[in-house]
């Protein structure tokens, strides 16, 4: 069987604390509270929770954990086993077992750590068929997920904010909270509007409840 090599070189395997941390100071462009962010891994708001993810990425190679945390991959390296599908009442055991794991390195204050949307990823494999016509892309990410253990999370964009930036203009500061913006606007309108208007409605792009008049 082949073994695909990955961007931090050797064998395919999960990156390591260090070569985490490397990893986000790659020249990529942060903001917070209208500021750029100079070296991420340094900045106050951000070197704490670096640190601790990068210490999950040690647990993996730590021989003391890797009983627990790790299974082979489809390919046969070493991968987090939330991040294979389970074939067995066994396989979902271990698995269980090692979000646990991590659980307690993180002493239960990491809610958003890698293994997060390691479940999304598995369906990706579980259930290719799925994403037709994309099924071959859904089954590439799948087994490269396997190999690196990647952190993926999601983001939810205020359409107000896309409309900034389609401008070509950048907030000052980010909004309070996604869903302020939209009820401020429904308090201003009319009471014509709120009468034609539905009572309320899901909204795509802010993911929760709000009045729409």
């Amino acid at each position: 069987m082949r073994r695909r090599r990955t961007s931090h070189g050797g064998d395919p395997r999960p990156m390591t604390g260090k070569e985490f941390l490397a990893s986000l100071d790659d020249g990529r462009e942060v903001w917070i509270y209208g500021e750029r962010v100079g070296k991420i891994t340094e900045h106050p708001a951000f070197r704490n929770a670096a640190r601790m993810l990068a210490r999950l990425f040690d647990a993996l190679h730590d021989p003391a954990l890797k009983p627990t945390l790790t299974v082979k991959s489809d390919a046969g390296n070493d991968t987090h086993a939330w991040f294979r599908v389970p074939y067995s009442a066994a396989d979902q055991v271990r698995a269980r077992d090692a979000i646990a794991e991590w659980a307690r390195i993180t002493y239960g204050w990491m809610g958003r750590s890698p293994d997060y949307k390691a479940a999304f990823l598995g369906t990706l494999g579980a259930n290719a068929e799925f994403y037709a016509p994309y099924q071959a892309n859904a089954l590439r990410w799948y087994h490269l997920s396997q190999e690196r253990v990647p952190f993926v999370n999601h983001a939810i964009i205020h359409r107000r904010w896309i409309a900034i930036a389609r401008r070509g203009r950048r907030p000052r500061a980010p909004p309070t909270s996604a869903c302020a913006w939209c009820a401020r606007r429904a308090r201003g309108s009319s009471s014509r509007a709120r009468r034609s208007s539905p009572p309320a409605r899901r909204s795509p792009t802010t993911r929760s409840w709000r009045t729409t008049a």
